[in-house]
């Protein structure tokens, strides 16, 4: 087969450039670079939170940063796997070129998928685990979770060495469409389960109404990783209809990216409410360093000398450090108290404490 053969013959008066050919290169990698930058955002803020200001680091904190790296992995082929080509149309590249590109970091790809997608939802399994522990409904749960993403994604991992070398071959490419298609359906399942999961533990826990919906509007935005899944799947079978599947790949591979990094940064926001707190503690304690203000030339009604009017000063300035010092200590004080509560109870005031919306606004409005 000659060098300058096409993948697919053009259609109709269309004929091949395989010079500067149209592509989607771009509005491929932009928004998934800045799905990627948003999620590096989040696991950066958690890992601060986690190392810095709860001093507590767990295995979903481990998980959820070889997530990330995954993610980051995973990206970094994908980009390669369109700048080297693969964002044109089907005809504007070569047999050979295309050939090279699916059995090299098309595989890597493909092979990366199992891995990424095993430890994003293990992340978010564990996390559920260290929160609601106490129910043992919940605690099942987890474990069918993990053993089925375990199964589901080194299967994934397994067959996708096993099944063919040329995904252009005709039988070849029947088998790996069916193989990504069912393993794609399976994936959704797994999205629908881990909305599933904090939902039910959510609605029996014992606290306000308000803060039970804070909880829930911060698992409910699994909801995007669901169908940001379902979106991708249905792109895949769209595939199966068109021979151009390097021009169209493009939705799949966005909604793929948003899927992953969608639930890492699930699991990075029940860390939200310990930055938040911290925070404005800091704000506190900086406003509250201001020296009082004390004139020199005020006089006490009583006649005192100035000397009764600096011991006032230093009584207000020494209020204020004793101000700034419970604002500093409120967050470790918290923090001592969790540790002292009987595992039950721990797990359920670290429930409480993803409602980072609701709380927040409710100590706002308290002030």
């Amino acid at each position: 087969m000659s060098t300058l053969t096409p993948a697919i013959p053009p259609p109709g008066d269309i004929r091949s450039n395989f010079e500067n050919p149209p592509n989607r290169c771009n509005l491929t990698v932009i928004p998934c670079a800045a799905i990627v930058g948003v999620m590096i955002i989040f696991v950066f803020i958690r890992m601060y939170t986690k190392v810095y200001i709860l001093k507590s680091v767990g295995w979903d904190d481990y998980t959820c940063m070889f997530a990330a790296l995954s993610s980051v992995v995973f990206f970094g082929f994908m980009m390669a796997l369109y700048v080297l080509g693969f964002g044109v149309h089907q005809w504007d590249i070569t047999y050979v070129n295309l050939e090279s590109l699916i059995s090299k970091e098309g595989k890597t790809l493909l092979a990366l998928w199992g891995p990424t997608m095993f430890f994003t939802k293990l992340s978010l399994l564990l996390l559920y685990h260290r929160i609601f522990a106490p129910d043992r409904v919940t605690k099942y749960l987890v474990y069918f979770g993990v053993f089925y993403c375990f199964v589901l994604y080194t299967s994934f991992l397994l067959l996708t060495f096993l099944l063919c070398q040329n995904p252009l071959q005709a039988a070849c490419k029947h088998r790996v469409n069916l193989f990504i298609l069912v393993s794609s359906g399976l994936n959704v399942f797994a999205d629908i389960y881990l909305l599933v999961i904090p939902i039910a533990a959510v609605a029996k826990l014992h606290m306000p109404l308000r803060q039970k919906l804070g909880v829930l509007a911060v698992f409910l935005t699994g909801m995007l990783a669901c169908l940001s899944g379902i979106l991708a799947l249905y792109y895949r079978t769209q595939l199966l209809a068109t021979r151009d599947i390097t021009w169209h790949a493009t939705p799949v591979f966005i909604f793929t990216v948003l899927e992953i990094n969608t639930n890492i940064i699930i699991s990075c926001l029940p860390t939200m409410p310990a930055l938040i707190h911290d925070t404005r503690a800091q704000i506190s304690a900086t406003t509250s360093r201001k020296p009082p203000r004390c004139r020199s030339g005020h006089r006490h009604r009583s006649g005192r000398p100035p000397a009764t009017i600096e011991s006032l000063c230093q009584q207000k300035e020494e209020k204020q450090q004793q101000r700034m010092k419970r604002s500093q200590r409120q967050v470790t004080f918290a923090a001592v108290e969790l540790d002292s509560m009987p595992v039950p109870v721990r797990r359920m005031e670290e429930a409480r404490a993803v409602v980072w919306p609701m709380s927040f606004f409710s100590d706002n409005s308290s002030e």
